[in-house]
Formats: C-alpha cells, sequence, structure tokens
C-alpha cells in the first residue's frame, strides 16, 4: 500500500477521535444530571437513565480511544535513534497539557477551601499516583496512567524487536485477560483470595487496536485470526467478571453488564468500520479530534463551573446547559491545544531533531 493511500484512508483517525471524546463528555453530562437531580425530576431524567442504563458512552470513548492509540501510537516509533525520539515526543505531547489541568484543579479544589496535598499533587504529576498511595485529583484521568504502561510494554516489545510479531502480541493479549480473569474466578469460588486487578482488561484493548493495524494496514494475515480470538476471549472476560465487579462496586463494570457489553462492541465496529470504510470525512469532526485531549482533560472542570451558574434540574432546559457545557469546553479546549499542547508538541520535535543532529557523523 502506498504512503499517499495509507495517509488519505486513515485521515479520518481524528474523526474517530472527536466521536469518542464526544461520548464521554457526554456519558459525564448525563451522569452529572442523575446524581445532582432527585429521581424522575423531569423528562430528562428518564432520558437520561434510559442512556446509561443501556450503553455506556463513556466506555464507549475509552474503549475507541484505546483502540485508536493502539493502531497509531506504536507505529510512531523511527529515526535514528526510535525508543529516546518516542520518549520525548510522548512526554511533550501528555505532560504540559495535564500538567496545566492539574493545576486548574488544584486552583478549583484551593478556591472551595478543599486544597489537596502537596504528595497528592505531586503524585499526580507522574501520571500514575496511585503507585504512591495517592488518588487522582479527577477521577476522570484514570486512563492516562493505562495510556502510560502501553507505551512502556510497546519500547520493551520494539526494543527486543517483537512490536509486529503476531504470536507474541496474542500470546500477551491474552496474558493480560487472564490477570484480570484469574483472579476473579479463584475469589469467586472461594480457592484463593488473590488481588484483582483491571489494567490487563484495558492494556488487552490497546493491544486490539495494534493487531487491527497489523492486519489491516500492515496486511499481515495471520493478524486477522488474532484480533478475532481477542475480540471473543475480551468479550467472555467481560461476562465472567460483571457479577463481581457490580456486588463489589469497584467501578469497572458501573451502569450494569448490558450498558457495558454494548460499549465495548460499538467500539469495536465503529472502529472497524472506520478503518474499512474511511469514515468519517468530516472536517468539523477532525478539528474537534484534534483538540480532543484537552476535551478530556477539561470538560469536567468546565462543566463544574458551568453548575455553579446553571444547575441541572431534569427539566428539557438541561439541553442548553448541556450544550453551553460543550460549546465552553471546546473553546477552552482549542485555546489550551494552541497555547500549549501544539507548542508543546512542536518544542519536543525540536529536540528530537535536535538530538539526531548532533549524533550524526
Amino acid at each position: 500500500m502506498s504512503t499517499s493511500m495509507t495517509q488519505q484512508r486513515y485521515a479520518n483517525v481524528d474523526g474517530l477521535r472527536a466521536i469518542a471524546a464526544l461520548g464521554v463528555m457526554i456519558e459525564h453530562l448525563f451522569g452529572d444530571l442523575l446524581r445532582q437531580t432527585p429521581p424522575a425530576a423531569g423528562p430528562m431524567n428518564a432520558v437520561a437513565d434510559t442512556l446509561v442504563h443501556h450503553v455506556s458512552l463513556g466506555r464507549f470513548g475509552v474503549a475507541l480511544f484505546f483502540l485508536i492509540s493502539g493502531f497509531v501510537v506504536p507505529f510512531s516509533i523511527g529515526g535514528e535513534r526510535p525508543l529516546a525520539q518516542f520518549a520525548i515526543s510522548r512526554v511533550f505531547r501528555l505532560y504540559p497539557a495535564f500538567w496545566f489541568a492539574l493545576a486548574v484543579l488544584a486552583t478549583m479544589a484551593w478556591l472551595a477551601a478543599e486544597p489537596p496535598g502537596m504528595a497528592t499533587v505531586l503524585a499526580n504529576m507522574t501520571m500514575a499516583p496511585t503507585l504512591f498511595g495517592q488518588p487522582w485529583l479527577s477521577p476522570i484521568h484514570w486512563t492516562l496512567f493505562i495510556e502510560l504502561v502501553f507505551y512502556v510494554l510497546v519500547a520493551l516489545l520494539f526494543s527486543v524487536d517483537k512490536l509486529r510479531h503476531v504470536g507474541v502480541l496474542s500470546a500477551l493479549s491474552l496474558a493480560l485477560i487472564a490477570a484480570t480473569v484469574l483472579p476473579v474466578q479463584l475469589r469467586m469460588h472461594g480457592v484463593a483470595n488473590l488481588p484483582v486487578q483491571y489494567l490487563g482488561m484495558h492494556l488487552s484493548s490497546l493491544f486490539l487496536g495494534l493487531l487491527l493495524r497489523l492486519w489491516l494496514v500492515e496486511r499481515v494475515q495471520s493478524a486477522r485470526i488474532s484480533v478475532l480470538v481477542l475480540a471473543i476471549a475480551q468479550f467472555a472476560a467481560l461476562l465472567s467478571i460483571s457479577d463481581f465487579s457490580l456486588a463489589r462496586g469497584d467501578n469497572f463494570i458501573m451502569e450494569g453488564r448490558l450498558p457495558i457489553l454494548a460499549a465495548y462492541m460499538l467500539a469495536f465496529v465503529v472502529f472497524l468500520a472506520a478503518v474499512r470504510f474511511g469514515r468519517p470525512r468530516s472536517l468539523m469532526l477532525a478539528r474537534i479530534g484534534m483538540i480532543s485531549y484537552s476535551m478530556y482533560l477539561f470538560h469536567w472542570c468546565v462543566n463544574v463551573t458551568v453548575y455553579r451558574f446553571l444547575p441541572l434540574t431534569g427539566q428539557i432546559s438541561d439541553v442548553v446547559v448541556m450544550l453551553i457545557c460543550i460549546a465552553l469546553t471546546l473553546m477552552v479546549s482549542l485555546l489550551v491545544y494552541r497555547m500549549v499542547e501544539r507548542p508543546m508538541i512542536m518544542l519536543g520535535r525540536t529536540i528530537v531533531l535536535w538530538r539526531g543532529l548532533r549524533t550524526r557523523p
């Protein structure tokens, strides 16, 4: 496949990012409505309740983001010093905007007379606060640690020349699923009280995106079977752990089994259709996708601020409040992208280029 064909066919990835980001935002808006208003307060409560009990748009957005990252990020490794360049580009792509978001969150907490401790702030700056026994300043940011672990695994696979090895990727992906399912099953059957984590399940979605790339772009035929096996394994794993998660209330399965299963299936179908047919071809969605990282980081801050002046009531007027939240989030995200994200991305590229020139004979 020629480079021009590849670029043309997969120019829709930013559009997919926009769909994922909007899905997360809408889920959180309806979730806020259900939390902030009494049941049956108005017609919007019924709409919100119906939506969240049939499909989790938030998990749909997260699963779609993971597939996109797995599809795109590992194949950005290249150059004369690929791992160093990969690390620099990822750091400058993710951390500056994230640190700015943390500053905003800390300021909001301080204004609310609930300032976070210095240890909490410093731990959050690593993008892995739970490793230091600290909570996230915003629980929405939990997916960033998943991405971070994925980057480390991708770098390790690249360093041993296994990043395109379908057998190794398949075995690793299935092992990650098993690392979640096995402790759950042992607990449920009273065999062993092992610690339960869902990191493996989330990472398997990222590796599914990588295998989809090998199948659909790299034309590695064995990857097609691996994609099918991994997708079935993920679906079976979700079924096997859903009752445990619901009973424990650990938020992996939040609204119920149906909305989560529907979310993962919808994300997979949408992603596969988008790659197959080169959709969506929308300039507006592409532009929204370009600022989707800032949307993810700042939409909660915007929503909370709007609710102070326009509280949710459960009435039809909440549609206007939600549209205001979305519009302001887009505006804030565009500003953050132009003032923080893009300059830092360009700085990272400049450092990569400078280091490349220095190492040339």
